[in-house]
């Protein structure tokens, strides 16, 4: 099984929020949202099984689960087309993903489900 995370680093202001505890899940579905870490998480998890599209977070999906750490949920498409084969296919899937605030680096890890290889 492999576990897919990916890092993304927090503006000082951001981390002085927290800190202060004024971070709720709007803002941080905001930076998340803004980043391209949670398509390379998918696209890192979905490798080779098609063209990746439409990533985004589910609208009210993150939940902190404790201070500095939840689950969010996120939403994707993944495009199949080939003209030898006659496939042209495009399926919706989600996936819920764990994160993780370390406040002394300033940084969130985003875990994505595990894969059985």
């Amino acid at each position: 099984m492999i576990s897919y995370t990916e890092k993304i680093k927090l503006s000082a202001k951001s981390i002085a929020n927290i800190k202060e505890g004024n971070l709720d899940s709007k803002k941080l579905e905001a930076i998340l949202s803004d980043s391209k870490v949670l398509y390379t998480l998918i696209l890192d998890y979905e490798y080779g099984k098609g063209n990746l599209q439409n990533v985004e977070l589910v609208d009210d999906s993150l939940i902190f689960t404790s201070a500095y750490g939840g689950i969010l949920k996120v939403s994707y498409d993944i495009n199949e087309f080939s003209v030898c084969s006659a496939l042209d296919y495009t399926g919706a899937y989600k996936m819920l993903l764990n994160f993780q605030i370390d406040v002394q680096t300033g940084g969130i890890s985003l875990t994505g489900e595990e894969r059985y290889e």
